[in-house]
């Protein structure tokens, strides 16, 4: 009998070692903040952590809290005489493992946000006696913990912003950029344009179409979704997002479910497990390896997989009819009579063979359409399964909105990789009391769609049968 790999013999266990012998040292950082009121800025000596989440399936950009220590005095007379006016700015220093600051200002990031004061989730302040007392006697009483949504100050206009327009003869691609390109251009913060760059991963429907009508109050945002309801973008889902990544206000347009983009040149990342017991404290956890992103990850990770109770309920795939087909004579004339060409006429897709040969694949009662990508992405949504894991000492800012990524474990001694997609991150720094500087650690959850185990280790991957949808992009 073959004797059994251990972790330590493995090929995952040889990449988390190159990990550790590249990674440039713990990702320690020093927050400040600064409260910003139309009368003055009031610097914060006691931030307490700094979180985010970033949806990248369901939002459009970041939801960020911030939760810091103000004088009782401060609190009443500074801040909230002003609350429906605010902004904050963090200020954010990396430092060395040994908790001292980096001597550089090159890598110092200031990025400052317009600040929602939530009153369900600060201090109430009363008609009282306090206010008439001095701000430094209040001070000296006590401190109280605030807490502010942040939003960007570029995302705060575009959030809102809505467009309209007839449009002709363009490709999905060449509209998307056109509109979301011109109306972010429209705003400006600071004297600088709201957005920087557009990435927009090349789209599955590459024909131009007639005519796009965009109806008066579709807001900026939501382009890219109306376009893939009504025409149609990616076979695999559309997502979009507004995120600053390498230094750049940048909107993200993606397919969510695209497993197959982790072959393509993007950027990518390789996510490696280690048992929580070989590695209880992981300091030194990712290495930049070129577009590579090579990241040790805790094995606390979580795997969903309801893709078979789906198929089962839902279909394994779909049948539509076309509607173009009806305007370009879907029928050819025989001596026997008029004969309808099915591959010319409907949509018809199977993702993959049931093993038990009962594959369900419904008509779709909506009716005929001209836009098969929306059914598409319904078929592999419910395909593909999740996985969520635990990034500690991490660089979120290193993760972008879509990214392709590969999880890498060991089963059985046999390394198993699975292709999929990045589509939620969870990131939390808060201090670390150990240092005598103000370093705080940060540690992210994070969450990305993949294709299913398979019992088979090397986890061979069937593709759609009935249409070439599922072919690698060009």
């Amino acid at each position: 009998m073959a004797k059994v790999q251990t972790y330590e013999d493995s090929t995952v266990w040889i990449e988390v070692q190159e990990i550790f012998k590249n990674s440039k040292g713990t990702r320690l950082f020093d927050f400040k903040g600064t409260v910003h009121t139309p009368k003055e800025d009031l610097g914060v000596w006691d931030l307490n952590n700094i979180e985010a989440v970033r949806d990248y399936l369901k939002n459009v950009s970041d939801a960020k809290t911030v939760s810091f220590k103000v004088g009782l005095g401060d609190y009443i007379n500074r801040i909230y005489p002003h609350r429906h006016n605010l902004e904050f700015t963090v200020r954010r220093t990396p430092m060395h493992e040994a908790g001292i600051k980096v001597k550089t200002t090159e890598k110092i990031s200031i990025t400052r946000y317009k600040a929602i004061f939530n009153p369900k989730r600060n201090p109430p302040v009363g008609i009282s006696d306090l206010q008439m007392q001095q701000i430094e006697a209040l001070n000296s009483t006590d401190m109280v913990e605030l807490l502010f949504e942040l939003v960007d100050r570029s995302m705060e206009p575009l959030r809102i912003k809505t467009t309209s327009g007839s449009f002709k003869k363009l490709k999905v691609e060449d509209f998307i950029r056109a509109t979301m390109g011109y109306e972010s251009m429209q705003i400006t913060v600071d004297g600088k344009p709201a957005v920087e760059a557009l990435d927009i991963v090349k789209p599955n429907n590459l024909e131009p179409a007639e005519h796009i009508v965009v109806p008066p109050g579709v807001h900026v945002t939501a382009i890219p979704s109306f376009v893939q309801s009504k025409i149609g973008v990616y076979n695999r889902g559309i997502g979009n997002y507004f995120q600053v990544y390498r230094d750049k206000k940048t909107w993200f347009v993606y397919p969510v479910y695209d497993i197959f983009r982790f072959d393509s040149s993007d950027t990518k990342a390789v996510f490696y497990a280690v048992p929580q017991d070989k590695m209880p404290s992981m300091d030194r956890t990712y290495w930049e390896d070129g577009k590579v992103l090579k990241v040790a990850v805790t094995a606390q990770r979580l795997y969903t997989d309801t893709a078979e109770l789906a198929m089962m309920n839902q279909g394994s795939g779909f049948r539509m009819a076309e509607a173009r087909s009806f305007m370009a004579k879907p029928v050819k004339f025989t001596e026997d009579g008029p004969e309808g060409d099915r591959c010319r006429t409907n949509h018809e897709v199977v993702w993959k063979q049931r093993d038990d040969g009962l594959d369900y694949a419904p008509v779709n009662r909506s009716g005929p359409s001209s836009n098969p990508f929306m059914e598409k992405s319904k078929v592999l949504e419910q395909s593909l399964a999740q996985i969520d894991f635990v990034w500690e000492n991490a660089n979120e800012e290193l993760i972008y909105p879509g990214m392709p990524c590969k999880y890498v474990y060991l089963n059985q001694g046999k390394a198993v990789s699975l292709k999929g997609t990045v589509l939620f991150v969870h990131h939390y720094s808060a201090r670390l009391e150990k240092y005598g500087a103000q370093a705080y650690k940060t540690t992210a959850r994070v969450g990305i769609v993949c294709e299913p185990q398979s019992h088979d280790p090397e986890l061979s991957f069937r593709g759609v049968e009935g249409e070439n949808w599922y072919a690698q992009p060009t």
